[in-house]
């Protein structure tokens, strides 16, 4: 079975968008340490927690993130077309509709 040029190319741009972005995702999380945790103490009593303030995901990462779903979405779109257009087995290219023989 040959697999469609189209096919190939779209899992290799898939591919590098799947690398691509889980890459920047990965090195812009490591580089900006998160600002909330836990501690083994109490905080200040008039400390006042805002969760509004609070950025989790930087645009950055939220770009990197889509861009890798954007690839894997791509790769297995791909996987699923060329797993679809295999061949059906012999018997049923001939259109003939024999069983096989009763034992």
């Amino acid at each position: 079975m040959r697999v469609p040029v189209g096919a190939v190319v779209i899992a290799i741009i898939s591919g590098v968008l799947l690398l691509g972005g889980a890459i920047v995702l990965f090195a812009s999380s490591a580089a900006e340490a998160a600002s909330f945790g836990w501690f083994a103490y109490q905080p200040l009593a008039g400390a006042v927690f805002f969760p509004g303030s609070l950025i989790v995901m930087t645009p950055l990462m939220t770009t990197a993130a889509a861009v890798g779903i954007i690839g894997l979405v791509g790769l297995g779109a791909t996987a699923g077309y060329v797993l679809g257009r295999r061949r059906a087995p012999r018997a049923a290219r001939d259109g003939s509709s024999k069983s096989p023989p009763a034992p």
